[in-house]
Formats: C-alpha cells, structure tokens, sequence
C-alpha cells in the first residue's frame, strides 16, 4: 500500500518508531508514539480510499484527494518533525473554536490546514496556545 510506504518512509528518515494498528475501522492507521525526537504521538491514516490524514493532540485532518495532497502531506510531516509546523489552538471562554496546521515559511507561519470545532464569536476574545515538537533533535533542527 502506498500510503502506508509514505508514512514508514517519514518514519525511517526520522529514526522514529512507527507500528500499524492493525484493528482500525478505517483502511490504515499507524502510530508514532512520544518518543526521543517527537514530543506528542502522532496519528497517521489513509481512508476512503483516497484520503490522508495527520492527527495529534486532538487535532485531525483530511487531505484529499491522495495524489493532488500526498506531497503537502509529506512536507507536513517532516515539518513537524523539524519543528517547522506547529498547531495553533484557538480557544474562548474556555472551549476550542479552531485549529490550525501552521508551516513556517520564509519566516512567517503559514496555515496549511484548519478544523473548526465550534462557533467563533467575533466579540469574544481569542487566545492562542501553540503546539509544536520540543522534543527536535539538533541534527533535524532548523536555523
């Protein structure tokens, strides 16, 4: 299976260990968990057929279709690795309204990603907490 060669490839060429969860109600789901490298366990998936996803700390995405994602997938991957992509978690009043995948590019954090998790209200106030890999080993470190 393909997707499943793109997730042992990202594994392998971050040292990270990664098993296959073999009773998933979904085609393929493979676990990484915290381990030196990766300060979260992270889930990766392929369902539907044609459908990726990335999942952590309550976080879950659906990239699709395969082909025209695969690529923004994998950069997603190894940025997380790096600690070049983080998830910004937007909260009010207590509850979480979105999430979003962010890149680091150029310099300024892109969104490549965002989960709505409920209604935001413009009145409210927002805070952001961020999530990112503390756990980068320096060799995998960005300048």
């Amino acid at each position: 299976m393909e997707a499943e060669s793109l997730f042992r490839d990202f594994a392998r060429r971050h040292s990270f260990t990664i098993e296959r969860i073999d009773n998933a109600p979904i085609e393929l789901m493979m676990r990484l968990s915290k381990q030196p490298g990766l300060s979260f366990e992270l889930t990766l998936a392929l369902q539907n057929g044609d459908e990726l996803n990335i999942g952590f700390e309550k976080f879950w995405s659906y990239f699709f279709p395969y082909e025209k994602k695969r690529r923004i997938v994998l950069d997603a991957l190894d940025a997380i690795a790096s600690g070049d992509c983080r998830l910004a978690i937007h909260t009010q009043r207590g509850g979480v309204v979105r999430r979003v995948l962010e890149k680091l590019s150029d310099g300024l954090w892109q969104p490549i990603y965002v989960a709505h998790s409920g209604v935001k209200f413009p009145f409210l106030t927002t805070s952001i907490t961020y999530l990112r890999n503390e756990d980068v080993r320096p060799e995998k470190q960005s300048v």
